[in-house]
């Protein structure tokens, strides 16, 4: 008889985010645009088919699927983003494969802890910056535990899910903001045009008898 224990594992990575800003507005700065969680979700997230929102902060997420090891991975979180005085602050607790080998057997054995930030320009250098590490613990039997390949493969999908996140934020979020703070200013000029009007009607003369 073979008796087979599971081994509790870790492995952590980490990207860093340097983003330029082509212009940043000063009344409707990048603080204020990030402070918009939804937005920014929407922005990351553009096809509203992986995405959904549970809470106010907390959304569940469907990152594009990668190609590892000759299979198609998706991978489903639970993204939580606040606001707070360094930034906006990116968590996530749960974590769902779909695709990945099964003798792997990590299906109901994974913890994800994703801990980030992305913070506003300092300085008026224009820099956004930014970090995310992705820590993902998980018990293995103890023959995938003795296999060497395992950190390769481990590491090579917390790669993967960063990268994917990462891609997805720097190719849409500066362009994002870009409009953003043109709307806002196109819809300041409309209430001024309109509060003008209102005045110059309230002003002018009903008539004369």
């Amino acid at each position: 008889m073979v008796v087979t224990a599971d081994v509790q594992r870790r492995w952590q990575s980490t990207k860093s985010l340097r983003m330029t800003l082509g212009e940043e507005h000063d009344a409707h700065t990048f603080e204020s645009y990030i402070s918009d969680g939804e937005r920014i979700i929407g922005v990351t997230f553009p096809d509203g088919r992986r995405r959904e929102k549970l809470d106010g902060t907390t959304w569940r997420v469907r990152l594009l699927p990668f190609d590892f090891l000759g299979r198609r991975v998706t991978v489903y979180s639970t993204l939580t983003l606040e606001k707070r005085e360094e930034g906006l602050t990116i968590g996530a607790k749960e974590l769902k494969f779909v695709g990945l080998p099964k003798e792997m057997d990590l299906e109901d054995k994974v913890t994800l802890t994703m801990e980030g930030a992305l913070r506003p320009p300092e300085g008026g250098d224009g820099r956004v910056r930014g970090d995310v590490t992705l820590t993902l613990d998980a018990a293995v039997n103890d023959f995938l535990a003795m296999n060497p390949a395992l950190d390769f493969v481990v590491n090579g999908i917390n790669d993967r899910v960063l990268e994917n996140l990462q891609g997805s934020i720097e190719d849409n979020l500066l362009a994002d903001y870009a409009r953003w703070w043109r709307q806002c200013v196109r819809l300041e000029a409309m209430r001024r045009d309109a509060a003008a009007a209102a005045s110059s009607r309230a002003s002018s003369p009903s008539g004369s008898v």
